[in-house]
């Protein structure tokens, strides 16, 4: 029996799975220890239950997503108004250095899952899946780009892509600590303070201007910049695909909404940053619902073996770098071991998860780190999401194109 849900329905449905999600995270200490998503937790329940339907061929149910490009959008034109140059500029070199070494481990994380995907026969953008896609972009660019690759060969991509994400912001938070506890123990950095070097006051810096109470009143004005950004967006978006290449529907408006944050900002134009916050995560915690609910978990049994060796592959490949590349780039003292920890929780699952580790480590050797919780959520929070886009596209038409 199908049970067909209409364009309502389906946002209605997802609303309610995400409800339950976050029910079930709120009960089990250990989905909320890792910051596991309740629209993952609500998705993924609601997807086996769709499975066991669908396996013992009592039900399946059939959906209508014509509302999930709209959040999604919305969402990723709420990660352009937080690209903020003034605020960037006076991170300087430090965000500089981690956002280059972070583009570098992308690249590194799609070529490694694009070697065993090859090596096992498999469509190379299933590699690309388990890649930089799920990890570094986290469950809602899994949501967002899977699909891309599903539609360019990549059968099962998104399902491959969500479980990956998933195991991801577990590894993050389980790992990410240590790494910088290895650092700080070996090299002996705890009291270590540099001397005769002028330091950027990381501490004295403020972030965001705007006062940390939303304001309902202002809610309708945020809204209709979002609208405003998306409304641009497609017309970006448009001249970016007259270059031949495939790019997300989203990429345009976040370039769009980076274009009003910046421009509101010199010429003194209010733009309602909290509660374009906020309404981000509205329209994630819905996109994000709709879209797990809807997989079809089935494909995965086929692809379990080359996905775990992707994952355990990431999972070293990316600790390595961090404990090499990111301390020793990043300055070689306290600041630099807690970056580690705190590049690791995104690059392997999410700003959230970095900020944890972050935490957990100054906690543990009581002593702050102003430079890595400045730079870690600027870089991981949104700077990525710029990167990964063009990244990530690029990467995926030169395969289809034959050069990679």
């Amino acid at each position: 029996m199908e049970i067909k849900l209409d364009m309502t329905q389906t946002v209605c449905l997802g609303v309610l799975v995400f409800l339950a999600g976050q029910f079930v995270v709120s009960k089990v200490h250990f989905l909320e220890k890792y910051c596991i998503p309740a629209p993952a937790v609500g998705g993924l329940l609601f997807s086996i239950i769709n499975m066991a339907g669908v396996q013992t061929g009592a039900f399946q149910f059939a959906f209508d997503q014509t509302l999930k490009d709209f959040f999604m959008i919305a969402f990723f034109s709420t990660i352009g108004f937080s690209a903020s140059l003034k605020i960037i500029k006076k991170g300087g070199i430090a965000i500089f250095i981690l956002f280059c070494t972070s583009s570098v481990m992308l690249i590194i994380q799609n070529v490694w899952g694009v070697a065993i995907a090859r090596a096992f026969g498999l469509n190379p953008l299933l590699g690309m899946c388990a890649g930089s896609i799920s990890l570094m972009g986290g469950v809602g660019s899994s949501a967002a780009f899977a699909p891309i690759m599903e539609q360019n060969g990549a059968v099962g991509g998104l399902t491959f892509a969500i479980a990956s994400a998933t195991f991801g912001l577990v590894m993050g938070g389980l790992i990410s600590g240590p790494i910088a506890k290895f650092l700080i123990d070996r090299h002996k950095l705890k009291d270590v303070r540099k001397t005769g070097v002028k330091e950027v006051d990381y501490g004295s810096i403020e972030v965001d201007e705007e006062a940390s109470v939303i304001e309902v009143s202002s809610m309708h004005k945020a809204f209709f910049q979002i609208i405003i950004a998306m409304g641009a967006g497609t017309v970006i978006s448009k001249l970016i695909s007259l270059s031949g290449m495939v790019f997300p529907a989203y990429v345009g408006a976040i370039f769009a909404a980076a274009f009003i944050r910046n421009g509101g900002e010199a010429a003194h134009i209010k733009v309602y940053t909290k509660e374009i916050d906020a309404l981000g995560s509205l329209f994630l915690n819905i996109f994000l619902a709709m879209t797990i609910m809807a997989l079809e978990l089935w494909e995965l049994a086929a692809l379990a073996l080359p996905l775990i060796i992707i994952l355990i592959g990431q999972v070293i490949l990316l600790a390595v770098f961090a404990a090499l590349i990111i301390y020793n780039t990043n300055g070689r003292d306290y600041d630099a071991a807690v970056m580690a920890a705190g590049f690791y929780g995104y690059a392997m699952g999410a700003t959230p998860n970095a900020m944890a580790s972050m935490s957990a480590v100054v906690s543990h050797y009581d002593r702050p780190s102003p430079k890595a919780f400045f730079t870690v959520p600027i870089v991981g929070g949104f700077l990525m999401d710029f990167a990964m886009a063009i990244l990530i596209i690029t990467h995926m038409n030169l395969i289809l194109a034959g050069v990679l």
